[in-house]
């Protein structure tokens, strides 16, 4: 899954009026999101607005906004001289964060089952041989784009975009620290047999199993978590 593309011409919209900086700080923000969601900035990394802005071809104002956010949301944590980094979090808080992420995910899943068809299944085999295909080269990122795209494609389906967000913040949390973890160069076969066994539930429509398929896979990685 791609990450949003945040353009360098940021400041108009199409018809050349000036964007309200509220659009502008939430472009901002999701990009950032995306880049804790899926290991680019990892636990300690410094997060410099100047440089942010830069990157993002914005000002520093709506950087600095959007970084104010995550700090709120508990996924940034800001130091002295307002200097903003990805928090290093314990292993008591990760336990924490995962039996948080069984809970919503399972009852996320339970309630997208229905609404899920053939089609979604298919789409869903495709992210695990694209997960698999990025483990092989060693690719952290691919791997974790692949394995969000898995997930919320699942979560997205229970039309319900505030469990959605909660979830979607857990995953934040807990990003960084993963990336910074998983090694590429074991082959984590026993994640894709809970995706695969997730996929055949939704295929028989049988909600309780695939909640309980993503149980086991959260379970397995709060367990690999636990060994760091």
């Amino acid at each position: 899954m791609a990450s949003p593309k945040i353009r360098t011409d940021i400041l108009l919209d199409d018809d050349k009026r000036i964007r309200p900086q509220a659009s502008l700080t939430e472009d901002i923000r999701q990009k950032l999101r995306w880049n804790l969601a899926s290991g680019i900035y990892l636990p300690g990394t410094r997060l410099s607005t100047r440089g942010l802005a830069k990157e993002f071809g914005t000002s520093v104002m709506p950087v600095r906004d959007a970084l104010k956010q995550l700090v709120a949301e508990r996924i940034l944590v800001v130091e002295r001289q307002s200097a903003f980094r990805v928090p290093v979090i314990s292993r008591a808080r990760g336990v924490q964060l995962f039996e948080i992420r069984t809970t919503l995910e399972m009852l996320a899943t339970r309630n997208a089952v229905p609404s899920l068809t053939d089609a979604h299944a298919d789409l869903l085999g495709k992210f695990c041989n694209d997960m698999a295909a990025a483990l092989e080269r060693g690719d952290v990122q691919g791997y974790f784009a692949a394995n969000y795209s898995f997930h919320f494609l699942i979560y997205s389906a229970t039309r319900n975009p505030d469990l959605v967000a909660m979830i979607e913040g857990l995953w934040m949390q807990i990003g960084p620290f993963y990336a910074a973890i998983l090694d590429t160069s074991t082959r984590a076969d026993y994640w894709q047999i809970y995706h695969e066994q997730a996929i055949a539930a939704i295929r028989a429509g049988d909600a309780e199993e695939a909640a309980r398929a993503i149980a086991r896979d959260i379970n397995s990685a709060r367990d690999f978590f636990c060994t760091c």
